[in-house]
């Protein structure tokens, strides 16, 4: 009874004032962010690969790009955030403000107030060079990193687009989508058995 009494006299004596709320962050493609109809501070989350780096005196801007738009972002943030693992071609999550652009360049900007730099990338190593136009052939030697590239990244986006169009008009349709079996010529596994079509 006597530990409850002291309970109450300790609650009694606490702040009435409410618990800040922690704001939290929506989270955008760099499309859907260089698309907003109202850049009027919304706080935003975004994620991409940086495909430029500028630093100045006082201010950093980044390039962000995710591949959902041929575009990129601009982040314009303190030059405090500036150090050597935000590089061309590292992956970061910068949250901030999505404001208008001063530049007519672009329509908004995010302010960035966080940056984490989620896998760092050595630009040294990196085999492809900002602002560099590879051919085809080089792109081929690094398919795990050539949907990053304008050509290979704009190419499977419309290719999303045709394959989503065609399976949208055969739905309509009335028709049903399988999975037929592949016939192959050779038998690859041991317990498999060859057969004449």
């Amino acid at each position: 009874m006597l530990g409850a009494r002291c309970l109450l006299r300790a609650l009694r004596s606490c702040s009435t004032a409410p618990c800040p709320r922690q704001t939290t962050s929506t989270k955008l493609s760099v499309r859907e962010a260089l698309g907003a109809q109202n850049a009027s501070g919304e706080r935003v989350k975004v994620q991409g690969w940086i495909r430029s780096v500028r630093s100045q005196k006082e201010v950093l801007f980044l390039h962000v790009n995710d591949g959902s738009s041929l575009e990129s972002l601009q982040i314009v943030a303190d030059s405090s955030f500036d150090n050597k693992e935000l590089a061309f071609g590292s992956s970061v999550e910068v949250q901030g403000q999505l404001v208008k652009s001063p530049s007519k360049r672009q329509k908004v900007e995010l302010k960035a107030e966080k940056i984490e730099v989620v896998g760092n990338c050595d630009a040294k190593a990196f085999p492809f060079k900002y602002k560099e136009r590879h051919p085809l052939e080089y792109l081929r030697q690094y398919p795990h990193l050539r949907c990053r590239t304008n050509v290979l990244g704009s190419i499977l986006r419309v290719r999303s687009e045709a394959t989503a169009a065609i399976h949208s008009f055969f739905k309509e349709s009335g028709f049903v989508h399988i999975h037929t079996p592949i016939i192959t010529s050779n038998d690859c596994e041991g317990a498999g058995e060859l057969f004449q079509v």
